[in-house]
Formats: structure tokens, C-alpha cells, sequence
């Protein structure tokens, strides 16, 4: 018996086969990514980043061309830590997680409420928390 549709899609990955191996490299990919990454980038996050309202860059105030650089270079991270959460989500990953790291690290209108938001969950909040941890920082001061 047949279904209806779904021979053109049989069909066309008989054809092109190679894609389902360039998913599953990257599959990989963000696989690993996720787990060394994360750890790293979550402990990169400052104690009171949630708490602390004010948030000045020293960078700015030194060289506007070199803090224009790095916020070019930081919001091109973040919004790929977005995309592959996302991904992850779907894939072998932590998406939650990446997506998290991805917010904090990209700049947008709106970005202190959605990230208190997101880290107000319990089960995200206690993750990032142990990723913290097991990096010997302390744990993240949330209200």
C-alpha cells in the first residue's frame, strides 16, 4: 500500500542521498559543539548578569572601533548559537541551553526581559547552573 506523497519524497532522497549524510556531520557537529561550548559560554556569563540592570561596556568608553568589532563579532556568534539551538532542538543537542547562550550574547530590543524570562524556568536555570558549576564558577544570582 501507498501513500500518497510520499514515493516523490522516497524518490528524491534516493537521488540525493548525500544529504542525509551532510545532516548527520552536522548533527554531529552541533552534537559536540553543544556539549564543549556550552560549558564554556555559561560560564562566561557574569554572576549578576541577571540582577545587575546596568550594563556599561568598558570597551566602548576605550575605542568605539574596536568595541563597533567586537559587538559585530559577538552578535555574529550569537545569533549562530540561535540558529543551531534551534536546530538542536530537533537534532542530538541541547537547544534550550544554546538558544539561552545565543540571547545573552547577541544584542536586540527587549533582550533583559526575554532572558529573565527564559531563565526564570527552573529545569533552564538549573542547567546553566550545573554547566556553572562543573566549570568551578558560581551559580548565577537570579531574583
Amino acid at each position: 500500500m501507498e501513500i500518497y506523497g510520499l514515493s516523490f519524497i522516497y524518490e528524491w532522497l534516493e537521488k540525493n542521498s548525500y544529504i542525509l549524510l551532510y545532516l548527520g556531520v552536522f548533527s554531529f557537529c552541533i552534537f559536540f559543539m553543544s556539549i564543549f561550548g556550552i560549558k564554556y559560554f555559561a560560564a562566561k556569563i557574569p554572576q549578576d548578569y541577571f540582577t545587575n540592570k546596568q550594563r556599561v561596556s568598558k570597551l566602548k568608553e576605550s575605542s568605539i572601533v574596536l568595541w563597533l568589532f567586537y559587538m559585530i563579532i559577538k552578535n555574529l556568534i550569537g545569533y549562530i548559537f540561535i540558529i543551531l539551538g534551534i536546530l538542536a532542538l530537533v537534532l542530538p543537542g541541547q537547544g534550550i541551553l544554546m538558544i539561552l547562550i545565543g540571547l545573552v550574547m547577541s544584542d536586540y530590543p527587549g533582550k533583559q526581559n526575554l532572558e529573565r524570562r527564559i531563565i526564570s524556568i527552573k529545569t533552564v536555570r538549573r542547567g546553566i547552573n550545573w554547566l556553572r558549576k562543573k566549570s568551578g564558577v558560581e551559580e548565577i544570582e537570579f531574583k
